[in-house]
């Protein structure tokens, strides 16, 4: 048995158990039943996303500060506060309110878990095995997400008909108990100096970021494909039923398949990464979803629900190679604070994105905006490509002269 896989094996427990969301179908859905407007939609979820600028950074440096498992358990249990109360909620303020608590989880659990994983990994001497460990951890998240999308299509459909808030609720109750195997859970044992002022350690990340031009290339990157793969989840289910009609447990079952798909290619990504290389890699992960997104537009048949497929498979895909090249240049005593301040970046670009994406939608439909967001992201994605191919030049370059200067 390789060393310490009984840790890991305790990590793909906690992802198992806590990823079971019968509401990942129908959030969207529930909200805009009270809405009735993607743009209104839209103005929900900039709630989540501004409490994310606001508080994804402190959440960063207290998991620097405090260790993994105490953010992730706390994310956990606020996250899941933060679900059942969306489930309540059937006004505009309501469903705000409660993405700010939701939000305020998934700040806490996005600063523990892959700094939680890459933290362990060196401390058992496997810190290469990231992209792979932390993909198979996908793997499992999807399987469990998979389970709770069958089962939420199933009581929408035929148990609760019509009662998306049902799945919210019975979500958040599984994830309470869910969140108690995080203290199952090791915290890793690396050298990460304590943290003495707040605001130091945060200029010193924010230098980290800023100064480590490939960190922040391999950022704005991920922000391209992530924005792109987030917008299209937003407007997913309301363009399943509305557009292609649908029903609720055809809605579930159909997420659930695509994200087994997801996870299993997931569980590849570092089989791929090592095939594809650090620049076609990246390259892969944009193509991909710019003529996924193409396809959206051009075909009205019910049948581009395939298409479904690619994108998913590179919003799973993207998260371990790329986390994994931004974790390979971050020092342990900033990884947490790195991670934050990334997200912070992404939620910042996506909140100026997403609100003209929800009135293009509610204008001109779904199949139109996403033309728009392919046109948008090719570019900008394409001209990141050309300096991350130079920066990975420029480092072999560098890393073959320390070499020959050894001997």
């Amino acid at each position: 048995m390789a060393v310490g896989q009984e840790r890991i094996r305790g990590y793909y427990l906690f992802r198992a158990v806590t990823s079971i969301t019968l509401w990942m179908p129908f959030w969207t859905l529930w909200a805009y039943e009270k809405l009735d407007s993607y743009f209104l939609l839209t103005i929900v979820d900039i709630g989540f996303w501004t409490t994310m600028i606001v508080f994804q950074v402190p959440a960063g440096l207290l998991g620097d500060k405090y260790g993994r498992k105490t953010v992730l358990l706390l994310g956990e249990l606020f996250a899941a506060a933060g679900v059942f109360s969306f489930g309540l909620s059937t006004e505009l303020w309501q469903l705000f309110v409660a993405n700010i608590i939701w939000a305020t989880g998934i700040c806490f659990v996005v600063s523990g878990d892959t700094p939680f994983v890459y933290d362990t990994l060196l401390e058992l001497g496997r810190a290469k095995e990231f992209i792979g460990i932390i993909a198979r951890g996908g793997a499992v998240q999807a399987a469990g997400n998979a389970v709770g999308c069958v089962i939420g299509g199933v009581m929408v459909q035929w148990i609760f008909p019509g009662r998306y808030d049902i799945t919210l609720l019975v979500s958040a109750v599984i994830a309470v108990i869910g969140s108690f195997t995080i203290l199952t859970l090791k915290e890793p044992k690396v050298n990460r100096t304590q943290v003495s002022s707040y605001g130091r350690h945060l200029r010193e990340g924010w230098n980290k970021v800023v100064t480590t031009r490939a960190i922040l290339i391999l950022i704005m990157f991920q922000i391209v494909i992530e924005i792109a793969a987030y917008v299209m989840a937003v407007f997913r289910s309301v363009y399943m039923d509305e557009d292609l009609h649908l029903s609720s447990f055809w809605i579930g079952a159909l997420i659930a398949f695509f994200t087994v798909f997801g996870g299993i290619m997931a569980s590849q990504a570092g089989k791929i990464e090592f095939f594809l290389g650090e620049k076609k890699s990246l390259l892969f992960l944009l193509v991909t979803i710019i003529l996924s997104f193409i396809v959206v537009f051009l075909v009205a048949s019910p049948i581009v629900i395939l298409i479904q497929l690619p994108i998913y498979m590179v919003s799973f895909l993207q998260s371990p190679i790329i986390g994994g090249y931004i974790n390979q240049r971050v020092d342990s005593n900033h990884r947490s604070t790195v991670v934050a301040i990334a997200t912070f970046i992404f939620v910042a670009v996506l909140t100026a994105v997403e609100l003209p994406a929800g009135w293009l939608a509610t204008e001109y439909g779904a199949r139109d905006t996403m033309l728009i967001l392919a046109l948008a992201a090719a570019p900008i994605g394409f001209y990141l490509l050309s300096i991350w191919g130079k920066e990975i030049d420029r480092e072999k370059s560098e890393k073959k002269v320390r070499t020959l200067k050894q001997f």
